[in-house]
């Protein structure tokens, strides 16, 4: 971002000419893959923990206000959707991780692909050791702890990398000069997200961070600020620094670089809003976005087809699309790609809007007055208070109240969508689910055969020549923001507890069934995950066999295998493909109830 709006966007020139193609699977992998022991040990060491841990006590606190106003079901614990909508939510607020794998639409790309595998198999690995009978505070909180957990160890993985980069033993006492070094090299592969260079690039990236790239000052500054914090003193001999204590260091630039991020993110923001279409508040001609990328150096150009599948085109009004500010600010096209786990991403300035409902109304539901008064009295970045909300805008709350029985549900699309109106410039417009997907440029790209997110200066110089009413020239009056009256809940009200047992007895739906002719479908094509990548396939089967509670359908199954059968009479499926499936549907339908049969007899140790 800053001045070329994304410290992501120009990175493109420097894979160019390092020859990495970041199209590939597994660009962002890096050596040292974690692997499903490690995610285990992860989860297993946190609910090991003790409840007065001093970390996971900080987890539960800033847990707490929003656990206490989601639905629950009769035990007073989450589900599983609640659970996954709390921490991507508390993630994003923490650190400014965007954690892949927990996006809010939940059409991600391929799980078996980077680590987009890890937060669905830890959550799978803890609801399947609890019986399916939901999640607590502290487990909530433990499971926070071992994401993060995850991330260290990622770290410390790609840490070692960069001493062997160096052709540093990994036991080496260095001088604050070769700390240094591992440092800021360490640190420039972070900002790119790539950690398979060889030893040769890295003379290539020197010269690229330090002569090309604009922003590279403040960014260097800001990295040896956190050096000095956190590696003085860390050290047992006087100015000799070994792997532990570097490894603090760039723990903590990856804990801390959201904030370095939120300038960046606020700049963007401005520089934005500075082009607001007065008719409509929030949002930007895609005209006058695109003159903004043409006679400047900010990089406003993604092609309109990219983002209309990130949710940030608004085409309500068929001959004027408009750019949506919230939407489009915390896209993924604005995100560093910094690790395999996560991207950091602008805050969502909403959710410390509704972080402050939740705390005062302290219930899944409220009564749309009480809303109503408590949002005229809360300001925002943008909008003042106290103030008195338009009539209109009172209507529409009413409206939702109308469709719950009087009361409004804090965590539902329509809520969502009223917030958007009270808050244009901070709340995002929540699309329908499935409508949108939260995909990287280059899974764009992969998605839609294209060869690049960004629009050319001939499409953007054509959308900007066809604006015959520009954001600031005179025009027609102003215009609504859009509303549609579909609600979804973005978390169940509320799940009886005898439904989780019951689902835990099956575990064989469509889902499961669709995983068994992915990997034969895999194995036909010769598509079938590498070494690297095998522990990720192996916790989706693993998933589907159980973790993810669905409720059995054995008939169904029967009848799929019967139909799978023929076709590989015909000669549709290849025999061997169906074969090697039904081994895989074997293993994941036991294995499970195995492992259920060993965890009666250690429960205590996972208390």
């Amino acid at each position: 971002m800053g001045k070329s709006r994304s410290i992501c966007i120009r990175l493109s020139m420097l894979l160019a000419v390092c020859h990495v193609d970041p199209t590939r699977a597994g660009f962002l992998r890096g050596p040292g893959q974690l692997s499903m022991q490690d995610v285990q040990k992860s989860l297993v060491s946190q609910l090991a923990a003790n409840a007065s841990s001093t970390r996971l006590a900080e987890f539960e606190s800033s847990l707490r206000v929003t656990f206490a106003a989601l639905p629950k079901d009769n035990g007073g614990l989450l589900g599983h959707q609640a659970v996954r909508y709390m921490l991507h939510r508390q993630m994003l607020q923490r650190h400014g991780w965007f954690v892949v794998g927990l996006e809010p639409n939940d059409v991600a790309p391929p799980p078996y692909l980077n680590g987009e595998w890890v937060p669905s198999f830890l959550q799978g690995v803890l609801e399947q050791r609890l019986g399916g009978r939901g999640i607590d505070l502290h487990e909530l909180a433990a499971l926070a702890a071992a994401l993060e957990d995850i991330v260290h160890k990622e770290t410390a993985q790609r840490l070692e990398t960069t001493f062997q980069l160096l052709d540093l033993p990994i036991t080496a006492e260095l001088d604050a000069a070769q700390a240094d070094k591992v440092i800021m090299t360490f640190a420039m592969l972070y900002l790119e997200g790539n950690f398979t260079h060889k030893a040769m690039d890295l003379a290539v990236l020197q010269t690229y961070y330090s002569e090309e790239y604009d922003d590279w000052r403040e960014v260097e500054s800001w990295f040896r600020n956190i050096e000095t914090r956190y590696l003085k003193g860390s050290s047992g001999a006087a100015d000799k620094y070994n792997m532990p204590a570097l490894l603090k260091v760039v723990d903590e630039i990856g804990k801390h670089f959201g904030e370095f991020n939120d300038q960046e993110c606020k700049n963007l923001k401005d520089t934005f809003y500075q082009m607001e279409d007065k008719r409509m508040v929030g949002r930007v001609s895609l005209s006058d976005f695109y003159r903004k990328g043409l006679h400047s150096h900010w990089n406003f150009n993604e092609k309109a087809d990219y983002l209309r599948q990130l949710g940030a085109l608004d085409e309500s009004d068929p001959t004027m699309p408009r750019v949506i500010g919230p939407n489009y600010l915390g896209a993924r096209t604005n995100c560093l790609e910094s690790s395999s786990l996560y991207a950091v991403c602008c805050r969502n300035e909403c959710e410390d809007l509704m972080l402050h409902l939740e705390g005062v109304i302290a219930a899944p539901k409220a009564e749309p007055e009480r809303i109503a008064q408590l949002v005229a009295a809360l300001p925002s970045d943008s909008v003042a208070a106290p103030r008195k909300l338009p009539t209109a805008l009172l209507g529409r709350l009413q409206d939702v109240a109308v469709q719950h029985g009087g009361m409004v549900p804090l965590h539902g699309r329509l809520f969502a969508q009223w917030m958007h109106h009270a808050y244009p410039r901070e709340c995002p417009f929540p699309h329908q689910t499935g409508t949108v997907s939260p995909l990287t440029p280059n899974e764009w790209m992969r998605e839609a055969g294209q060869e690049n997110a960004k629009a050319s200066a001939e499409e953007m110089q054509t959308q900007v020549a066809s604006d015959t009413c520009s954001g600031t020239g005179p025009c027609s009056e102003a215009r609504d923001l859009p509303w549609s009256s579909t609600e979804e809940l973005f978390v169940s009200q509320g799940t009886p507890v005898h439904d989780h047992k019951e689902e835990q007895e099956g575990g064989w739906t469509a889902f499961n069934v669709a995983m068994l002719l992915l990997a034969a479908a895999l194995f036909v094509t010769g598509q079938w995950p590498h070494a690297r990548e095998l522990p990720a396939a192996l916790a989706l089967l693993e998933e589907a066999a159980g973790a993810s509670k669905r409720r059995a359908d054995l008939q169904k199954c029967a009848t799929v295998a019967g139909l799978a059968a023929a076709a590989a009479g015909f000669g549709i499926l290849d025999p061997s493909a169906f074969g090697l499936a039904a081994c895989l549907g074997i293993v994941a339908f036991t294995a499970p109830r195995l492992l259920a049969q060993v965890k009666t007899k250690n429960d205590k140790s996972w208390a």
